[in-house]
């Protein structure tokens, strides 16, 4: 019989759009892995990777990625079945520097949309 938290969490990872970055060629030839897709993150999503990361900042990085990855060579994987975690604990540390740089890229607005909207800071009293 299914786990129905399993599959509630599977359905709603295929509703959001994978966003799927190519290998380049060299590296791809050399790693065997020739693209990765990731999601973006919910505000849940990002606790939970929190609670794995267990107040350790640097893994807190690798939580975030591992919880975006959806995808590795166009084959779907998931935490919940656990073939996230065996593709990124199998993946060579440059394609996992590669998912973290599109987990980064992925969730952090443009610098100049950051810059507007620091220089937009207001003063309200009372």
């Amino acid at each position: 019989m299914a786990n129905p938290i399993v599959e509630k969490v599977q359905e709603a990872k295929k509703i959001r759009p994978v966003f799927v970055y190519d290998v380049p060629e060299k590296m791809a030839a050399a790693t065997g892995t020739k693209s990765i897709g990731v999601v973006q993150l919910s505000s849940r999503d990002e606790l939970t990777a929190a609670k794995r990361a267990n107040g350790d900042s640097n893994r807190l990085a690798f939580e975030l990625a591992l919880q975006s990855l959806a995808e590795v060579d166009g084959q779907a994987v998931s935490l919940t079945d656990g073939t996230a975690d065996k593709a990124f604990n199998e993946m060579d540390p440059l394609i996992r520097n590669l998912l973290l740089n599109a987990y980064a890229q992925l969730h952090a607005p443009p610098e100049d949309v950051t810059n507007a909207f620091l220089a937009s800071r207001r003063v309200k009293v009372g």
